[in-house]
């Protein structure tokens, strides 16, 4: 098997159960327009991970409430957003096998997280969880993850083929893919939204599963 130079990770039900901490924040702040409208936003949001919350709202408001959204309005939804989500992500649980996946490798292949959360509030959760010690660097949303994938991929002059991107969503999958990068799904269940876009993605439950299925990863990596 190839080594291993780099690992990925999405953030949110990749190393944090957090996406239905999201999912209430973005119920929570469209509920003054009716049940109808924040059914529409709680399902968009479950079958998008990965998009950044700036185009979920942009989405919201052109698709289904039909209104303009000025940058006064982003900015306060944006605002509100983080207000409702910080504390409960980083209280969330992990997912299994997460940290103790982080221990086992980061000493010897480092291990960078790409997220669609703005960076500034990415960096709380993970300094805030105590996770910092096992990432070179944490990436957010002031560019898209294709982008900063690359970024990093050339900043450490990495082999893409021998890269893994640990993700739960078609955005993570999409960087993965248009970078060259191995890809392995972290997914609650057969049901989740990546598979019916993706069914033959290799996938785990977490990260427990995972280090039980050598086949997926390389037992020699570093």
């Amino acid at each position: 098997m190839k080594e291993t130079q780099a690992f990925f990770f999405d953030f949110d039900g990749v190393l944090a159960d957090s996406v239905e901490v999201k999912t209430r924040a973005f119920a929570r702040l469209f509920e003054s327009y009716g049940a109808e409208i924040v059914a529409k936003v709680v399902d968009h949001h479950r079958r998008h991970g990965g998009m950044t919350r700036v185009e979920k709202f942009r989405h919201y408001y052109s698709e289904f409430l039909k209104k303009p959204l000025d940058d006064d309005v982003m900015e306060r939804l944006c605002s509100e957003f983080s207000r409702l989500v910080v504390d409960q992500v980083v209280a969330s649980p992990e997912i299994p096998g997460a940290e103790a996946f982080l221990t086992k490798w980061h000493d010897h292949i480092p291990c960078f997280v790409i997220s669609a959360t703005p960076d500034d509030e990415i960096r709380k959760i993970v300094r805030r969880r105590g996770l910092g010690v096992f990432f070179k660097e944490v990436l957010g949303s002031s560019a898209s993850k294709s982008e900063n994938l690359k970024t990093l991929l050339d900043k450490y002059a990495l082999e893409p083929a021998k890269c893994i991107f640990f993700g739960d969503a078609e955005s993570d999958y999409r960087a993965a893919k248009n970078c060259g990068v191995e890809f392995i799904a972290i997914l609650p269940g057969p049901n989740s939204p990546l598979l019916k876009i993706v069914p033959d993605v290799r996938w785990a439950n977490d990260f427990e599963a995972l280090m039980e299925q050598p086949i997926l990863i390389n037992s020699e990596a570093g």
